[in-house]
């Protein structure tokens, strides 16, 4: 789904594309009205009346090649995951790949779960921990798709999930330190990439990973800071551990930020290499790491592209 627009204008023009049409609320959005409306001249007001909107020749083809496989790709989950199909659903496509995370770890979730301000820090981080207070419908869907009636008062200890998005066919597992990459999958699918997040700084769970569980090359992206790299030293101890490798993605091009930026609290530390466990890193790894300890500079995970870097070095 194009991230100009929401499940509810997805549904409006998927209304226009089986025949009827839809209100003059759809034009509320920027891409509708300056692309489809304005640009591609495939919407118009219906005569007689400027409240309704209605098709015109060459909409039909327009949202079959670029809106269609999509539209069923997010009907079929909410009719899999017992939610009603509405335009009341205001949903961004982040919001809509956050549920399907969540419906597809339903299971490992609901025997882990915590209070609503715990599992919006975790689900929604780019909001407060008290998202879920304003959005009752969200909160709704979200219970629904976890099969409980309520969240629990009290939050568990330690959440030991690990969620996973599968592949078909994968040949490389990318473990990710934020699930920001698990909820826009599709590039990783088409390269043969299955996700796994473990929670952050929750590495203890992999030592209950089942070793024929790790069949494939193993990846790590992560933020580039003191936090992110202590996580996978300790993520690579337990796989030396199991007989296993893996393999930090080292970013191209790296986007270099101000250790102090927004609400970023992971600082370098006194002492060699930070006090990170220096045989835990390839000496290029080293330079990186050395150059942004004497920049006072950090990596943020989602500015690194880790596909084509695991397609390079995978082969």
């Amino acid at each position: 789904m194009r991230k100009e627009i929401t499940w509810r204008q997805l549904k409006g023009l998927h209304q226009l594309y089986v025949g009827k049409q839809t209100t003059i609320k759809l034009m509320t959005n920027v891409f509708v009205k300056n692309i489809l409306y304005k640009r591609l001249n495939i919407l118009q007001h219906k005569d007689g009346n400027l409240n309704i909107i209605v098709k015109n020749d060459g909409f039909d083809v327009y949202f079959q090649e670029h809106l269609l496989d999509q539209y069923n790709y997010y009907a079929e989950f909410f009719e899999n995951a017992g939610i009603e199909i509405s335009a009341k659903r205001t949903y961004s496509q982040d919001i809509l790949e956050t549920l399907i995370l969540i419906y597809k770890n339903r299971k490992t979730l609901r025997k882990n779960l915590s209070t609503p301000h715990i599992f919006s820090s975790n689900f929604f981080k780019d909001k407060d921990s008290k998202f879920l207070d304003s959005k009752p419908r969200l909160k709704d869907d979200i219970l629904t798709i976890l099969g409980v009636e309520k969240f629990p008062r009290e939050s568990p200890k330690d959440q030991q999930y690990r969620l996973v998005v599968d592949c078909i066919d994968p040949k490389y597992i990318l473990l990710c330190e934020n699930m920001d990459f698990l909820k826009d999958p599709f590039e990783f699918r088409k390269n043969r990439i299955e996700l796994w997040y473990l929670g952050g700084n929750n590495t203890k769970k992999l030592y209950n990973v089942p070793v024929d569980k790790i069949r494939f090359p193993m990846y790590y992206v992560c933020d580039w800071d003191f936090h992110g790299l202590d996580i996978y030293s300790r993520i690579r101890k337990i796989l030396t551990e199991k007989n296993k490798s893996i393999t930090l993605i080292i970013p191209s091009n790296p986007l270099l930020k101000p250790i102090k930026s927004g609400k970023h609290d992971s600082k370098w530390k006194e002492g060699l290499l930070s006090k990170l466990d220096v045989d835990a890193f390839t000496e290029t790894e080293i330079e990186l790491i050395e150059e942004l300890i004497e920049k006072n500079k950090w990596i943020e995970e989602q500015t690194i592209s880790p596909i084509p870097l695991i397609v390079k070095v995978g082969g």
